[in-house]
């Protein structure tokens, strides 16, 4: 009978252990996915905001003729100046409010490059290096832009780099790429995970 009641008792804390673990396990995956939509969100909207009629509109009105993509990226570098990370500033983006601001990092010079670019009738999109090595909070790790020729061609607006897709693997968190970095592009509706184009097949 003794037997008995303590397997009775065992079977109760094991079933009151899993539904403590079932119930974390349910949160963090929240968490994650929380986390994960706010982050494809941000993206997503910017793009959507990029690619709307009204805001081609806009952009377009602040050029006085029609401007090529060699052009159209040295126009940001005319208009913004880079903000060293020591230094604080209103983070924006929308593109009229970048423009107004003068000053920006990664994603506002390539959100100011990929406005300009769909302006003018070029497929254009912003491409995010992001660590996911944390499920509760995925760290960016730089923002750069893409522009369709034949394929997707790689512009660092922010650093004045063209076609060079392999150069972040020098960087600090470069060495992570396809395991904890993941590189993601965003358009208008869609996003996909771009990673193995930033990576030297060995």
């Amino acid at each position: 009978m003794c037997s008995r009641v303590m397997s009775a008792m065992k079977n109760r804390k094991l079933l009151a252990s899993l539904v403590i673990v079932l119930m974390v396990v349910s949160v963090v995956c929240l968490f994650m996915w929380l986390e994960r939509t706010s982050f494809e969100d941000h993206f997503l909207n910017i793009m959507k905001d990029l690619d709307s009629a009204e805001r081609k509109i806009e952009v377009v009105s602040w050029f006085e003729r029609e401007y090529n993509l060699t052009e159209l990226f040295m126009w940001v570098h005319k208009n913004l100046e880079f903000v060293p990370v020591n230094e604080t500033f209103e983070r924006n983006t929308d593109p009229a409010k970048i423009l107004e601001s003068g000053k920006g990092r990664c994603e506002e010079f390539s959100i100011l490059f990929v406005a300009g670019c769909l302006a003018h009738g070029y497929q254009s999109r912003i491409v995010v290096a992001v660590d996911t090595s944390n499920p509760i909070h995925f760290v960016g790790q730089h923002v750069w832009a893409e522009v369709k020729l034949d394929g997707w061609v790689h512009v660092d607006p922010s650093d004045r780099v063209w076609n060079e897709p392999y150069r972040y693997e020098a960087w600090g968190w470069g060495k992570n790429i396809d395991s904890k970095v993941k590189i993601y592009a965003f358009e208008e509706g869609k996003y996909e995970d771009v990673t193995s184009n930033y990576k030297r097949k060995d």
